[in-house]
């Protein structure tokens, strides 16, 4: 079983119009709404590749129906603990006219002790052995920043696999449970490591990886862009993974494909190869869709992806 926490998910609602000034009215065209949290969207791709997986987390009880109805229309299996109040909504507001867009993320209501010791219990109570655990995502009020090295403590207790996606305090924290593997991009670990963020040469970045090895993860999926990926493994072979290619339609959700297609591949224990190809072809199914990536172009994609052993 493959099991994904988004502890702080959220309501996206974005607004398009083709102008907008602050401080008068405005009006605008076309909005629409989307469940977000990057566990969902990591276990809404998995859900795609048929994979056997949960969406766990937190919802505030107020406008917990948008997601569970949500789930239900695309069939994914979910647990959510139900907390008093509401699930944070970000706006966002696209000037289509100057291809601009203006961001207003909502806080959410805080989350009680009561609610987090549910979901512990329920981890605790479900997880076994050869697991697969994936943490992600910010965190809401109420919740400590060692919340993370205390799930994976329990996934390791139990013997299961633990995924960290995350960053600043939240990764530092996480990284003492040794997660299995993480997956940064160079500005994520200039903050976790504390260095200037620029440019690296790739000597460097080794090094810097080597600092995140040494502060608990064991696997590290580094992250590029429009560059690929680089994947270090516990065993210190280090692969070079291209891209999809296609047209950008929505990058949002992209990193968060990447770590379902990995996982997919860990779950049917295919190689590491192979694992980082499902992973490029679900980031870049993403962000070719307005959506999260389907089955089919995944599936396309991951036939174009090349990988190279450094």
């Amino acid at each position: 079983m493959i099991y994904t926490i988004t502890l702080n998910p959220a309501l996206d609602h974005t607004i398009e119009t083709n102008k907008f000034n602050l401080n008068e009215t405005n009006y605008y065209q076309r909005d629409y709404k989307k469940i977000g949290g990057k566990g969902i969207n990591t276990a809404i791709i998995l859900n795609n590749l048929n994979a056997n997986v949960i969406s766990v987390g937190i919802l505030g009880e107020e406008n917990k129906h948008i997601f569970i109805e949500e789930f239900n229309k695309i069939g994914l299996s979910n647990h959510f603990i139900l907390n008093k109040g509401v699930t944070r909504t970000n706006f966002k507001i696209k000037n289509l006219a100057k291809k601009s867009e203006t961001e207003l993320n909502g806080v959410g209501s805080e989350v009680s002790k009561h609610t987090i010791h549910q979901l512990l219990e329920f981890l605790e109570k479900k997880i076994q052995p050869a697991d697969i655990v994936i943490a992600s995502g910010s965190l809401p009020i109420g919740i400590n920043n060692n919340i993370y090295n205390e799930i994976g403590n329990i996934v390791n207790d139990k013997k299961g696999m633990f995924i960290l996606d995350t960053s600043k305090e939240n990764m530092i924290n996480g990284l003492k449970a040794k997660p299995f593997l993480i997956k940064p991009n160079i500005e994520e670990i200039c903050e976790i490591l504390n260095v200037k963020f620029k440019e690296y040469s790739f000597d460097e970045v080794q090094k810097m990886i080597q600092q995140l090895k040494d502060m608990g993860a064991r696997n590290v999926l580094f992250s590029m862009g429009s560059k690929g990926s680089y994947y270090f493994s516990e065993n210190n072979e280090i692969f070079h993974t291209g891209i999809a290619t296609g047209k950008l339609v929505n990058s949002v959700g992209s990193g968060d494909s990447m770590i379902g297609g990995f996982t997919y591949g860990l779950s049917l224990n295919l190689t590491t190869e192979e694992s980082l190809q499902y992973a490029s072809a679900a980031g870049g199914a993403t962000a070719f869709s307005e959506g999260l990536g389907s089955r089919e172009e995944i599936e396309k994609l991951f036939k174009t992806i090349q990988v190279k052993r450094i």
